[in-house]
Order: structure tokens, then C-alpha cells, then sequence
């Protein structure tokens, strides 16, 4: 697609790494969001994340914030347990009260 700040046609990956290079805390929390999101939803790997957590350095972003957060709350995060089947069940008894939706399910 067209990048009209550089005028000219680049990759949506090439626009990230033209923004990366350009600003290192921009990419230093880029990396540390992609490391997060592997070790929570791709790998689901406890250890990994626990050592992401203990060797994080703030350094004024946002991030700081998430990772003080995922450190508070990290046996929650790392449960195995889901409490989707309960979500679910929330959803039915809202969508029968909504005459709308309630027609919809019979």
C-alpha cells in the first residue's frame, strides 16, 4: 500500500520496521508486547512468561504499567483454568431476556 508519509509503496512489515528504527522505545515495547503475546496465547508456556516478567526493565512506556499488572496477578493468568463455559452461560440467559435474540436461539 501506499506510505504517504514516505511517499512511496511498502509492505505493511516494512512500515513497522520504519517506525522501529526510528524510535527505540517503540520497538524495545514492540518486542516485549510480541514476547508477552507468544509465551500467554501461542505457546502458553508459565516459565516463559515468569522470566519475561522477572527481567523486564521500565523504561517510561506504557508497558511498564502491563507488566506491573501481569506481576500482580500472575497466578491468575498463568491458571489453566477458563472461565469461558461460565461467559457462555451468561450470554444465554441475557440473550433470553432479549426478545430479540431469545427468537433467534428457538
Amino acid at each position: 500500500q501506499f506510505l504517504f508519509g514516505l511517499n512511496e509503496y511498502v509492505t505493511q512489515q516494512e512500515a513497522i520496521d520504519i517506525a522501529l528504527d526510528t524510535e527505540p522505545k517503540l520497538k524495545q515495547t514492540y518486542e516485549t508486547y510480541l514476547a508477552l503475546h507468544d509465551a500467554l496465547m501461542v505457546k502458553k508456556h508459565p516459565a516463559e512468561l515468569a522470566k519475561l516478567l522477572a527481567t523486564y526493565e521500565p523504561n517510561g512506556t506504557a508497558m511498564d504499567m502491563t507488566i506491573a499488572t501481569l506481576k500482580r496477578h500472575k497466578v491468575a493468568v498463568t491458571s489453566p483454568y477458563s472461565n469461558g463455559p461460565i461467559e457462555g452461560v451468561n450470554r444465554l440467559i441475557k440473550s433470553l431476556n432479549d426478545p430479540v435474540l431469545a427468537s433467534r436461539i428457538s
